[in-house]
């Protein structure tokens, strides 16, 4: 049996060494780099792939949704002016159009014959999108990747169709984004407003043919170089000579009805098919409700 001072001897030799120990443990751990924070002297720490977050996407869609949206409206408000007036304006007070928030819609060119317009948002300041009505001059390009429309469509710098996604999958898949909204704002609009317009741009090649020929055209066939009639719209001169003019416009989707112009000293002047209307002043449309 081991003596008192043997036994103390021996107690503090385990304690010594145990504190040592646990001192080259703490330092092995103090000293070991972390896996995910390690940095190698002399190089850059990796960074992430440059490429939209999910979150950026579906912001830059939103923006661009809200442009095309006040494009839209902005063609509804000008042709139903032209349809009022025979002319357009760039005088956004007057056809009483607000862009959205955050969007500003600036024209580019505008004329008796049409006009086009850019739309930009807060969120976009290196792109825009463009949209133009009549072919009085070349149609509009984006402000980034130089993209062209179609008449009454609203055409964008969205995210170019040649790239492709990354061919690993995310572990939580972003929303899909909607498609872009590439209907034709004309075909869209009120078939009233869109036979008002057409008669009246009738009027005005009228006034162009007559300066050329010294007579009124008798058929629509003979105005065809000058102005296209919208779709589903059907214009017809009722009456024609050298002094004055008649028509009719009827729409697909307007069936049973129909809106009426005339000039000059008619012998009689049109009404309109449903509720018989007819203008009181030359040309100066009239449409049944």
């Amino acid at each position: 049996m081991c003596s008192a001072p043997l036994r103390r001897g021996l107690l503090t030799t385990l304690t010594l060494v145990s504190v040592a120990c646990d001192d080259l443990s703490l330092r092995g751990r103090a000293e070991t780099p972390a896996a995910d924070t390690a940095s190698t002297p002399g190089k850059t720490a990796r960074r992430p792939l440059d490429k939209a977050s999910p979150t950026t996407s579906q912001t830059e869609a939103r923006s661009f949704a809200e442009i095309r949206r006040s494009l839209r409206q902005l063609v509804a408000a000008e042709e139903s002016f032209f349809a009022e007036n025979g002319t357009y304006t760039d005088d956004l007070s007057v056809i009483r159009f607000t862009p959205g928030k955050n969007v500003t819609a600036r024209f580019l060119w505008l004329s008796r014959d049409g006009w086009a317009a850019s739309g930009t948002h807060t969120a976009l300041p290196d792109k825009d999108c463009v949209i133009f009505v009549g072919k009085a001059e070349s149609p509009p390009t984006t402000l980034k990747y130089v993209r062209v429309g179609r008449l009454g469509v609203p055409v964008c710098d969205d995210e170019p169709a040649a790239r492709k996604p990354v061919a690993a999958a995310p572990a939580s898949p972003a929303p899909t984004p909607a498609p872009p909204d590439t209907a034709n704002t004309l075909d869209l609009l009120d078939p009233r407003v869109v036979m008002k317009v057409d008669l009246r741009n009738l009027a005005h090649s009228q006034e162009t043919y007559f300066q050329m020929q010294g007579s009124y055209a008798r058929r629509t066939q003979n105005l065809a170089l000058q102005y296209l009639w919208h779709r589903d719209v059907r214009v017809r001169i009722l009456a024609s000579d050298r002094d004055s003019w008649a028509a009719k416009a009827t729409h697909a989707r307007f069936p049973g009805k129909s809106c009426v112009i005339w000039h000059g000293a008619v012998s009689e002047r049109p009404t309109t098919d449903a509720q018989r209307r007819q203008p009181s002043r030359p040309g100066v449309p009239v449409c049944d409700d």
